[in-house]
């Protein structure tokens, strides 16, 4: 039987390209953060929809801090310009290299994903976070009804090293 803390799928390393964004970022707490993220989300694809400018990705989530309230940006990646309209502001996620997990399931789930994580850098102390995580949510609810088949990218930026980059 699967360890039931263990991530969707395992993990990998890789290195990414940097992107930039599209983002609102607040502070939320943790009981409100569906809400307050898919209120966001909607903000982000008005003030795109508006310039006519189309999203690179699915939506997502980064993590600044997770304390007593949650410092996250939410939005998508954009390749074309766009100008900051009210709360929608320009951001960039990270290049470089990276942890890299799939979540397959509920969102209400992830916090198992993001604890194997933690446990696999505290087994590979060469590997050192670099910066919040983020998820890259792949697939649409609007699009698939059953929250069990739902992925969602998990990553965790690492500081450059001989391995990875």
């Amino acid at each position: 039987m699967p360890d039931p803390r263990a991530p969707s799928s395992k993990i990998e390393l890789r290195v990414l390209g940097g992107h930039k964004t599209a983002v609102i970022r607040e502070e939320v707490p943790e009981s409100g953060l569906a809400e307050a993220m898919g209120r966001m989300f909607q903000l982000v694809m008005s003030a795109l929809r508006e310039q006519g400018v189309e999203p690179a990705s699915q939506p997502f989530a980064r993590y600044h801090s997770m304390d007593e309230t949650i410092d996250l940006e939410a939005g998508v990646i954009v390749e074309s310009p766009f100008e900051a309209a009210g709360e929608v502001k320009s951001g960039e996620l990270p290049a470089g290299p990276a942890a890299i997990a799939v979540h397959t399931g509920t969102y209400e789930t992830l916090g198992a994903t993001h604890a194997a994580m933690q446990r696999w850098l505290e087994a590979n102390p060469a590997q050192q976070q670099n910066g919040g995580p983020f998820e890259i949510y792949i697939s649409d609810p609007a699009a698939e009804p059953d929250p069990a088949k739902w992925m969602t990218e998990v990553i965790y930026p690492l500081k450059p090293n001989a391995a990875i980059g």
